[in-house]
């Protein structure tokens, strides 16, 4: 039938629109299932690792501008509205020029929906990045009738005030952040996600406007009043509950690299309630269940770390500790990755610092933010970061102006705050297709710079086959290690560190089968099919030797039996079987990759009579043969690298070396001599 076309006015239009998105949110949110089967990051040490503990290097983007306008990004120069270019300075800007809240609103969500899609998503996996940061307004999180109090406050319609005392009343009754369908932050994150998870791209959520401002810079945090989420307690109330609903909703999402609990607060006066305000948000994340990695960000635009090191909180796993790296007039920084600043070891800004600080305290650095200068400075600093196993975020990916920038696109004028004339050219020069590269994408580009960001071999789903002919160690949800107990008795899950013991090689057995043999006693792996506990005695691998090496969903690996049931830790409580028919808790084994099969067998063959300790974060020290008239030393890294080595030429059955200075990890230590080969995996700390 041919097509009936009614006249709308702009409100009912607009009340059309407004439904289709509930409608389609509440599909979304009925359909809401657990992450795509990709890797959790965890820190372990100074290292963010994948599920199969393979060192991961985010290497990403920030999309500022997109969900949270930041003045100079805007237009260049552009002055604001009484000293402000905060994203309400725009807004005012616009009301203005006669334009109504629901027409500045109205144009907001269509800029949202043009600012980034698909087609930016795919063209930043493209180019190599492996991660994105996404600048969070906590307005987003309010429903439109709670947003329109706030914009009250810009029109000069709402005191200040009486938007304090409605958070307040909203807060008290649970009505902040429980409408899920009209809350349009949660329907872009959502987007956001699939679209990243297609691409093999992990997201960092960045509260980056918090409630009631964590800083003078009004610009940054969208501010009605500076900082006042340190001066009106409700302020940290809303913030620790956002976070709880977003721990919530996402504490089972894999492609979530991170929780950016709360960006750049600057001139606090004292670094105090910044840690408290910390210690409420990692306790009430986790008291979700939430174990995603959780981003620190110091006084002094993410700097200054005083008080608030590791060691000051309760809940202190998986915690990384984010540094913004800028250099300017007044506060110049080098990209060498020797510079420190010794008097100020908690500052992190140099990259001497950063990795000092990492060492002290075990704890992985990111920058979550550096860019804003010249390509060749941008260039230096991404590799050079890398080169010492520390990832970037790039600030920023687009924004507005005639000529290039330090963006790696710049959008074309006309500029949103020039008046309403020109902004449907404006929501067509944001699309991707629109915008003009800069000569800093090139600069930066993993792809086009040789950086890796996966240097253990592993991926964005960690290891998603069997590691064949590769040595690896297996940890209950225990935390202990699965041991063969040298094939003197029943397997166990007791083990609270890994050796020779608790280290197996994972043979290919044929129908897509896998052994595991002890890498020392080179024994076999057995079900024993399932009729009494499990046994590591058999010199070859027959029928009950046999195993599926199944990855889950959570990154973490099953291995089931010939007899269709799953290898159980029996949560180390009693010796190991297999004889679960389901999977659970006690049937899951986090894994790690030590070495190669021809290696474990040359160092099965050719034994150090001992060595110690394992995990070492010093010297190591081991004991040779009798007789052995010097040797040379060798440690090697995961991928065969060679990172350390020495002749030792004196006669002795005992010897010992430094290794202070290797980062945290699994080596291989390689012992050759006259007559004499030896080698022995360890863990650095």
């Amino acid at each position: 039938m041919p097509e009936l076309r009614l006249p709308m006015d702009f409100t009912v239009a607009m009340l059309l629109q407004k439904s289709l998105r509930l409608v389609v949110l509440a599909g979304l949110l009925a359909l809401q299932l657990p992450g795509r089967a990709q890797s959790f990051l965890h820190a372990t040490g100074p290292k963010i690792l994948n599920a199969s503990n393979q060192e991961v290097l985010l290497n990403g983007v920030n999309l500022g501008g997109w969900l949270l306008q930041e003045g100079y990004i805007i237009k260049p120069g552009w002055p604001g509205v009484n000293g402000k270019q905060t994203q309400g300075a725009v807004k005012q800007t616009l009301y203005a020029t006669g334009m109504s809240d629901a027409d500045v609103e109205t144009f907001y969500q269509r800029y949202r929906n043009n600012f980034i899609t698909k087609a930016d998503i795919d063209f930043l996996a493209a180019q190599g990045f492996n991660c994105l940061r996404l600048p969070l307004h906590y307005d987003l999180f309010l429903t439109p009738a709670q947003r329109a109090v706030r914009n009250g406050v810009l029109h000069g319609t709402t005191s200040y005030a009486a938007y304090v005392s409605s958070l307040s009343s909203w807060y008290n009754a649970n009505q902040l952040f429980v409408d899920p369908a009209n809350m349009e932050a949660l329907q872009l994150i959502d987007t956001v996600l699939s679209w990243c998870a297609a691409d093999n791209i992990y997201v960092v959520f960045d509260l980056h406007a918090a409630p009631g401002s964590q800083g003078t810079d009004v610009n940054i945090a969208d501010a009605l009043q500076p900082l006042d989420l340190w001066n009106q307690p409700v302020y940290q109330d809303i913030t620790v509950r956002l976070w709880e609903k977003l721990a919530a909703r996402y504490r089972n999402d894999a492609r979530v690299a991170m929780y950016d609990l709360l960006n750049e607060p600057n001139n606090v006066p004292t670094n105090q309630p910044i840690h408290d305000l910390f210690e409420r948000l990692i306790n009430a994340v986790r008291a979700q269940g939430d174990n995603h990695l959780l981003l620190l960000e110091g006084n002094g635009y993410g700097n200054d770390f005083n008080s608030l090191t590791k060691n000051t909180f309760t809940n202190q796993a998986n915690l990384v500790y984010n540094s913004h790296r800028y250099s300017g007039t007044g506060y110049l920084l080098n990209n060498n990755v020797g510079t420190t600043d010794p008097g100020s070891p908690n500052s992190l800004r140099t990259i001497g610092n950063l990795t000092n600080f990492r060492s002290t305290w075990s704890v992985p650095i990111w920058v979550g933010e550096t860019g804003e200068n010249t390509d060749s400075w941008m260039h230096d600093a991404a590799q050079n970061l890398n080169s010492v196993g520390i990832g970037w975020c790039h600030w920023t990916y687009k924004r507005f102006e005639s000529g290039s920038n330090a963006a790696l696109f710049h959008i074309p004028p006309p500029y949103i705050v020039d008046g309403p004339a020109g902004l449907p050219q404006v929501l067509t020069n944001i699309l991707f297709a629109n915008a003009v590269p800069n000569p800093a994408l090139a600069a930066l580009a993993p792809n086009q710079n040789g950086i890796v960001n996966y240097p253990d071999g592993g991926s964005y789903q960690g290891l998603t086959a069997a590691p064949l002919n590769r040595v690896v160690w297996l940890q209950g949800t225990n935390q202990k290690f699965v041991s063969s107990e040298g094939g003197y008795q029943a397997m166990t899950c007791v083990r609270s560190v890994y050796g020779a013991w608790e280290q197996f090689v994972v043979e290919a057995a044929g129908g897509g089968k896998v052994a595991l043999r002890n890498s020392l006693t080179t024994r076999y792996v057995s079900s024993e099919n399932g009729t009494q506990p499990m046994t590591c005695t058999h010199a070859a691998a027959g029928t009950t030797e046999l195993f599926d090496w199944l990855i889950n969903a959570d990154g973490t690996v099953s291995l089931r039996g010939n007899n269709g049931a799953y290898v159980s830790s029996e949560n180390g409580t009693q010796p190991m079987t297999c004889a679960r028919t389901t999977l659970a808790g006690s049937e899951k084994f986090l894994f790690g990759v030590v070495g190669s099969t021809a290696l474990a067998g040359r160092a099965a063959r050719h034994s150090v009579v001992g060595f110690y300790p394992n995990p070492v974060s010093g010297t190591l020290t081991y004991q040779l043969p009798a007789g052995v008239a010097g040797h040379r030393l060798s440690v090697l890294d995961t991928t065969g690298r060679e990172v350390l080595s020495h002749a030792f030429a004196a006669v002795g059955e005992q010897s010992s070396i430094d290794l202070t200075a290797l980062r945290a990890g699994l080596y291989l230590v390689r012992l050759v001599g006259s007559g004499f080969h030896s080698e022995f995996n360890i863990s650095k700390q």
